[in-house]
């Protein structure tokens, strides 16, 4: 497994594309997903929320109430063109940021790719992807046009404030160049 990002959404005429990117690698692989689940992942970056919760706040939410933290999202299989994910949930506590520490009843949720980066984005957990899943269907980033879309910079611009708001500056920079590259086409 690799650590990875969102690195993009697209809209088509049958649906909705997002694209992942293992951290420090110029390949992403893209995910057919609905429009629905597309929805519901750029909802999880807005910091304005909600005024109901969607399904991935609720869970989150249910897991929280439960003593539970999810630690991680995997995307962990690609099987006859279908993505698999799965969900790393810990008993244990959070110690601030993003390390928990693990508990003795961690468990493990098999789960659909859309709804695990749903619920990775509102735990603010991290996104991994099976390096066999990336030598499969990877795709360099080169080869492949970011989608110039106004969903696709809000995505990218609410990365960039959850980077600066965490800290996390080389992230921040990553991301303001991709911004800065979108708007100039």
């Amino acid at each position: 497994m690799v650590e990875a990002e969102i690195w993009g959404l697209a809209d088509s005429s049958d649906g909705s594309m997002i694209f992942i990117r293992p951290l420090d690698e110029e390949v992403a692989v893209p995910i057919f997903i609905g429009r629905a689940e597309a929805q519901a992942i750029l909802a999880g970056f807005s910091e304005a929320g909600l005024p109901r919760p969607l399904g991935a706040d609720l869970m989150i939410n249910l897991a929280r109430h439960a003593g539970f933290v999810l630690t991680r999202a995997e995307i962990n299989n690609l099987k006859d063109n279908t993505f698999y994910a799965r969900l790393i949930f810990s008993t244990g506590s959070e110690s601030g940021g993003t390390g928990v520490q693990a508990g003795e009843n961690d468990f493990v949720l098999d789960s659909r790719p859309s709804d695990a980066l749903a619920l990775a984005i509102r735990a603010k957990s991290p996104i991994f992807i099976a390096r066999k899943v990336v030598a499969e269907a990877g795709i360099p980033t080169e080869d492949l046009n970011p989608p110039n879309s106004d969903e696709h910079r809000l995505l990218l611009q609410a990365e960039l404030d959850e980077a600066v708001e965490t800290e996390d500056y080389e992230r921040a920079c990553r991301l303001r160049d991709m911004i800065i590259q979108l708007d100039k086409k």
